[in-house]
């Protein structure tokens, strides 16, 4: 009774939390941001379902004794320090911006609430500069050079390059129109970062081995489509799936790396970029491939055939995803790096969240009996695309934001 409870409240409470995201963005499309947040993102209620659905589902785990599974357990462990880390940088962190002039000391900054709070040192802009693209008016970074009283240390803080005092971290977020005067935002969470953190790194060390893991979905599909592939039927479908696969890839990284062939804007100038990009596109081309062979298992004519296409499809969703957790998570590093947050919610963060919650459905055909049966999987990975198209496509094209660009 308790496993189906569990089972039903963790699950079922993802999916309200899922459907609530998707209001979310329309809402911040039709009436701005402030109110995607008032009514949804720090809604009370919306941070209720998120600990409602991860205690529910810590407990479920317990129940059924995936703890035995050392690096499945700590997967969706790494989870629940993640969110934890947001809790805690939600209820505690503090953060703002401090206006400064050259020559002058600055000791005080203002909260995102219009509270005025004394910092315990003081702050001196000894110079402002922008550098530009060769031949060209277009910045490619800020520097702001500072020195903090009255120890004197001097740092230089440009776009990726944050500087750290006394537990405070400053970031180069904007500039006076007369070049005199840098605007720096402020942030300090000294306990919600290091949570977090720990939470990244759980969540890489866990997908890293959970491949080595044995007695996993992934390595019974991947072991049945080894052994199929033999067959040379089989063995044809499987080079033609991953040649589509080589050459959807190909055609992606070409479409998005198009915006490294020109000068990129300063936040962007940052090795991050690339593998976040890669990894992310990886992803969306194996769901278009599960989508593909979604299409061909439906009108498969046995159901042995689309039991067997279902096994190919898992061997590369269980990759898929991890590649976009990675990628959305590497992300959230990057924005830290250089906006002192993890997450703005974003329409694109938005949605790629939400694709990664969808799909992360399919990989639980263990506890959630529709998605054992071959042809309701294959819908599924038909209808899931839409997540993926709406995150690539819509998101630029109707829904905006800071992300549109890509």
């Amino acid at each position: 009774m308790r496993k189906k409870l569990f089972k039903y409240l963790s699950f079922g409470t993802m999916a309200v939390i899922i459907v609530a995201m998707m209001a979310a963005t329309v809402l911040e499309r039709l009436h701005g941001t402030p109110e995607a947040l008032r009514w949804v993102y720090h809604n009370p209620v919306f941070m209720i379902l998120w600990a409602v659905a991860a205690l529910s589902g810590l407990f479920y785990l317990l129940e059924i004794g995936t703890q035995k599974r050392f690096f499945t357990f700590l997967l969706h462990v790494s989870f629940l320090f993640i969110l934890l880390g947001a809790l805690v940088t939600f209820l505690f962190g503090e953060s703002g911006t401090i206006s400064l002039r050259e020559g002058e000391i600055q000791s005080a900054y203002e909260q995102d609430s219009g509270d005025s709070v004394t910092l315990p040192f003081g702050i001196r802009l000894e110079e402002f500069a922008i550098d530009y693209y060769p031949g060209s008016r277009m910045p490619s970074d800020y520097r702001s050079a500072i020195t903090f009283m009255p120890e004197g240390r001097a740092v230089q803080i440009s776009m990726n390059h944050i500087a750290k005092y006394q537990g405070y971290r400053f970031y180069q977020a904007d500039y006076d129109e007369d070049l005199k005067g840098s605007i720096l935002s402020v942030s300090h969470d000294p306990w919600g970062v290091g949570i977090t953190y720990t939470g990244y790194i759980l969540l890489l060390l866990s997908m890293l081995g959970f491949f080595f893991q044995k007695d996993t979905a992934f390595r019974a599909s991947l072991q049945r489509v080894l052994q199929e592939g033999r067959k040379s039927r089989l063995r044809r479908f499987l080079l033609w799936t991953f040649a589509v696969l080589a050459i959807a890839l190909c055609v992606l990284l070409i479409l998005q790396l198009g915006i490294f062939g020109k000068p990129l804007m300063p936040v962007l100038r940052s090795p991050l970029l690339y593998i976040h990009v890669i990894s992310i596109m990886m992803s969306y081309t194996v769901f278009l491939l599960v989508a593909l062979i979604g299409v061909v298992g439906v009108c498969a004519p046995s159901a042995e055939t689309r039991e067997r296409l279902k096994d190919v499809s898992l061997s590369i969703l269980y990759p898929g995803v991890f590649l976009l957790t990675f990628g959305t998570f590497l992300g959230a590093v990057w924005a830290n790096i250089s906006w002192g947050n993890y997450w703005a919610w974003d329409p694109k963060e938005t949605w790629a969240l939400i694709t990664l919650l969808v799909y992360s459905f399919a990989l639980h055909g263990g506890v959630l009996k529709p998605f054992r049966n071959a042809r309701f999987f294959h819908w599924f990975a038909i209808g899931a695309i839409l997540c993926v198209l709406i995150t690539y496509f819509g998101v630029n094209l109707i829904l905006g934001g800071m992300h549109s660009y890509a």
